[in-house]
């Protein structure tokens, strides 16, 4: 469990002081802590009855029991539960941090801690709970997808006798391709590590960002929004991690989500030497000028975003991760107020990459 409390505290099995956010570790108790005195202190502790009491040097702690464990509260000064003069010349030096506690103190920070781990613990039955649900999700997605291309290839070899059954099977390949990378969107958030664990390998941003167009298709048509690809020349390979595929993703379907009905969102490509150049240009929202710099903040959204519709704020933070990943270069342009819609300002919004090939 990640530690989080107010004050110092030993767990059993653990052989170390955790300092809290609120009372320090006094520098004393961090010289002496694996002293034979210390360690034999809280040996006997860890068996201790639930209580306040007094460690070799005057400090004083508090032991409290969970699910039949002793947690210990330590290297206190609590009001009439230490000694006083075996303790003051021994924190002369500390600062007004390391201040004396009462007792009504040391129990409220009790019952916080106790709440903090049975909610710590539910925590991660449920994150255990959602990664296994996840696992089989990508596993049963891998078989339809290895069924389903048992299919096309049938339908591709008769395409005039299955031509109907060729276009189903490419809709299901596209949905499944488009479930892997939500199922990736949601590794990369939580575990950025797994996104690298790969080779970097071969991948073709105009192909991905084709697919990631057709399979938002749905999205758009709820909208009237078309997506316009425009590619000057044929587009060469770059060497990317896997999370490369969620990029386009990303951007596309903040684009979408954020346009006004009826409007356009155009994509353009073009290569120059051994530099490819992507452009996302959509109308969304209008962002201050005091906003532009905390766009790729995690959690971070402006004004005029929030009122169109929910968010977390972390699109552009994690195309951002991707990018910093990649050795790509992103870069966000936005443009002055073309017109007011439901309350909200509106104005050109451009995100463009600079992709090594």
């Amino acid at each position: 469990m990640d530690e989080f409390n107010a004050v110092p505290i030993y767990r059993n099995g653990f052989g170390e002081i955790t300092a809290g956010f609120d009372i320090p570790i006094p520098d004393f108790c961090r010289r002496n802590s694996q002293s034979t005195r210390c360690l034999q202190y809280y040996l006997d502790l860890e068996k201790a009855e639930p209580g306040f009491y007094v460690c070799p040097y005057g400090f004083c702690s508090y032991v409290f029991r969970i699910d039949d464990d002793n947690f210990i509260f330590s290297c206190l000064r609590v009001e009439g539960k230490y000694e006083r003069k075996k303790l003051i010349p021994k924190i002369e030096a500390e600062g007004k941090a390391y201040r004396e506690l009462s007792v009504e103190s040391i129990k409220c920070y009790e019952e916080a801690y106790k709440e903090f781990f049975v909610n710590q613990n539910k925590y991660d039955e449920y994150r255990s709970f959602i990664e296994d649900i996840l696992h089989d999700i990508r596993k049963f997605n891998a078989d339809i997808k290895y069924k389903n291309d048992r299919i096309l290839r049938k339908c591709e070899s008769h395409i005039n006798k299955y031509g109907e059954f060729d276009q189903a099977a490419k809709g299901i390949q596209a949905t499944c391709w488009f479930l892997s990378i939500r199922l990736n969107n949601h590794d990369f958030i939580y575990n950025e590590d797994i996104m690298k664990a790969d080779r970097k390998t071969s991948y073709n941003m105009y192909r991905i960002i084709d697919k990631v167009r057709m399979c938002m298709r749905e999205k758009c048509n709820s909208k009237n929004v078309k997506v316009v690809l425009n590619a000057k020349n044929d587009c060469r390979d770059t060497q990317a991690y896997d999370c490369i595929e969620l990029l386009p993703y990303i951007i596309l379907d903040n684009a979408i989500k954020y346009s006004p009905e009826n409007y356009k969102i155009e994509i353009d490509i073009s290569e120059q030497g051994l530099k490819q150049y992507i452009e996302f240009s959509s109308m969304g929202p209008y962002v201050e000028e005091y906003e532009k710099n905390r766009l790729i903040e995690q959690g971070y959204r402006s004004d005029n975003a929030k009122g169109i519709v929910n968010g977390m704020g972390i699109g552009l933070y994690t195309a951002q991760k991707i990018c910093d990943l990649n050795g790509i270069v992103m870069n966000i342009t936005t443009g002055n107020v073309v017109f007011k819609k439901n309350n909200i300002n509106y104005a050109k919004f451009v995100v463009d990459f600079t992709v090594d090939l």
